[in-house]
């Protein structure tokens, strides 16, 4: 992983990348004459604030080589293998066939891509940088000779024409100009915000056709079983209460003290993207969404992360101690005290360190919406960063720690939201069990 700190100085202060190149129409190839390093280096920054890695990886397999699965209302999405390699990547690809796949969804054979591949963001991106993401792509990534799976949709999505439509109809950012290493740091940070790291495409609703809700931008959205947030202004239902400095701690860490901890798709995020972007880049991101404008929340009447407060946890433990063979059911608390307590205590304050963290002042447990709890529980937590290792198991019937039925899971996260967070949401079992994905 290259050094991004470093490779944004050289970027600065590289001409030879500064003009806007003329797109290719021939295909480039891993042993043509070598790039500027100081293309590549743009490159692989790109990528990484693109989070390119993400979509295009399969748990295990090699990077970018596709067959990753991506849950959509009409079906799986299998992301495709976007090597080098000519019979199974883009090898053969051209940078025009290249910029018309990232910027307009369309292949090199004329065939839509599904808007899961976020090209209604890329849209915005320089050709500069569209030029750097393709030689990068083309020297520095290796070739793998996998074909993923094909994806199959149900009715009319599986007609790929029908993508034309769409994309009519749908708004897609405007493309930016000039060297987006220059910009101030407000444009860069809307550059980075909604071009390269998309955050609209999981924070912002979307209408019946799919597509976001632009009077809504960044208020909030369900993902696949968890719920992106309200990230906008808001000081009840968005962020408005968190600092420019929590924002880049928990872009950088996946983790702001009193507010919030990142897990599922946002771990991801932080995992492979934020955390490798330069201060000044993650200054720049928390500037622009400190200024945008604020989406109140029909659920959120309070700041998630103002609730609740440590308890003076009563000794619930027997004096007998509880036999392995008894299959009678807990109640919440004593689901807690079994199962979660180890970790984030019973008065709910968490380790020292936060590296399990308080359950209180948590956004997680003072949202309205218990979807991000219950899949936590359900899913676990992974998160590396330069910052650590943060892992938390799940426990759901896959787990190797301890496995729990949907109705343990339902009263561990009433009690949990009772209290220390915004108050008991009555869920149950048939709601958890609505939650449930292949691992």
């Amino acid at each position: 992983m290259p050094d991004f700190s470093k490779t944004l100085r050289v970027l600065l202060s590289a001409s030879t990348v500064m003009g806007v190149c003329a797109l290719s129409q021939t295909p480039v190839h891993a042993e043509d004459a070598a790039p500027d390093q100081a293309v590549l280096d743009r490159g692989a920054y790109i990528a990484t604030a693109s989070d390119c890695i993400a979509c295009h990886t399969k748990p295990g397999s090699q990077p970018f080589a596709g067959g990753l699965k991506i849950a959509t209302p009409m079906g799986d999405v299998i992301s495709t293998n976007i090597t080098p390699d000519p019979d199974h990547g883009i090898g053969k690809y051209t940078e025009q066939d290249f910029e018309q796949a990232v910027r307009h969804g369309v292949r090199k054979d004329g065939a839509y891509l599904y808007p899961v591949m976020p090209y209604v963001s890329y849209a915005g991106m320089t050709d500069q940088d569209v030029h750097a993401l393709y030689v990068w792509f083309m020297h520095s990534v290796k070739p793998v000779a996998t074909a993923p799976a094909e994806t199959t949709l149900v009715f009319p999505a599986n007609m790929r024409s029908a993508m034309a439509a769409w994309n009519f109809v749908t708004t897609k950012e405007e493309p930016e100009s000039g060297d987006s290493s220059t910009y101030d740091p407000l444009r860069r940070g809307k550059y980075l915000t909604n071009a390269l790291e998309h955050c609209g495409t999981c924070h912002t609703p979307r209408n019946f056709m799919l597509s976001e809700k632009q009077d809504r931008y960044l208020a909030g959205a369900s993902l696949d079983g968890w719920y992106a947030p309200n990230i906008t202004s808001s000081k009840t239902g968005g962020i408005g209460n968190w600092s420019e400095d929590d924002i880049v701690a928990y872009l950088k860490t996946g983790h702001a003290n009193d507010h919030a901890q990142a897990a599922g798709p946002m771990a991801e995020a932080v995992e492979h993207s934020t955390s490798h972007l330069t201060d000044a880049d993650l200054h720049a991101i928390a500037a622009y969404i400190h200024q945008v404008p604020a989406m109140e929340d029909d659920m959120e009447h309070q700041a998630r992360d103002s609730f609740g407060k440590a308890i003076e946890a009563l000794d619930i433990r027997q004096s007998a101690p509880t036999r392995i063979d008894d299959l009678t059911e807990m109640d919440g608390q004593h689901a807690y005290d079994a199962n979660c307590a180890a970790c984030h205590g019973q008065t709910g304050m968490g380790t020292k360190d936060q590296y399990a963290p308080s359950l209180f002042h948590n956004s997680t447990v003072g949202s309205a919406r218990p979807d991000n709890l219950i899949m936590t529980i359900l899913h676990g937590v992974q998160r590396k960063t330069e910052a650590g290792d943060v892992s938390m198991p799940d426990f759901s019937g896959h787990s190797d720690v301890q496995r729990l039925s949907d109705a343990e899971i339902a009263k561990i996260v009433n009690y949990v939201m009772a209290t220390f967070g915004s108050g008991d949401p009555h869920v149950t079992a048939d709601q958890v069990a609505q939650f449930h994905k292949d691992k």
